[in-house]
């Protein structure tokens, strides 16, 4: 579980709003939970699972007090890109992240794992444990949101 999962709780860790360095503890505290409570997830439901239990686990994170960290950002797929590439897709998710950070918990969870890890409404309403209207409209805001921000930092770009 863990190998096939890090990555998208590690991901989910940090686009809700928690550093790198601390997003590798909190997958850690996500995946000792999760041993604990192996009997309690079901089959097929696993990556809700680590999802929902990584949300709860980054709320007291975020509070903690910021620390400097030696640790690198973790790192990428290795793919063909250039370097021209590489830094214009750390410059993507830096925006991404500023612009979800703009955005209420509640509605950027959502987003976070519907939009960026493939969450469906029904999977993402049972990772949080609201209903499963309430995940599709807290999508819909989010995207709508979303998509005022990135008009907005278009327009200041000229």
């Amino acid at each position: 579980m863990f190998e096939a999962h890090y990555d998208i709780v590690w991901r989910v860790l940090r686009r809700v709003g928690l550093s790198d360095a601390t997003a590798e503890d909190g997958a850690q505290q996500v995946f000792l939970i999760a041993s604990r409570r192996m009997a309690d997830i079901e089959l097929g439901k696993e990556r809700a699972f680590l999802c929902a239990t990584a949300v709860r686990v980054a709320g007291p994170l975020r509070a903690r007090p910021k620390r400097e960290s030696p640790v690198e950002d973790a790192p990428e797929q290795v793919d063909d890109a250039t370097p021209h590439d590489l830094v214009q897709r750390k410059q993507q998710r830096a925006l991404l992240d500023r612009l979800l950070a703009q955005l209420d918990e509640d509605v950027r969870t959502v987003v976070v794992l519907a939009e960026l890890e493939g969450l469906t409404k029904r999977e993402v309403a049972e990772a949080l444990g609201i209903p499963e209207g309430t995940a599709a409209s807290r999508l819909r805001r989010g995207r709508e949101e979303l998509a005022t921000l990135m008009r907005r930092w278009k327009e200041g770009q000229r």
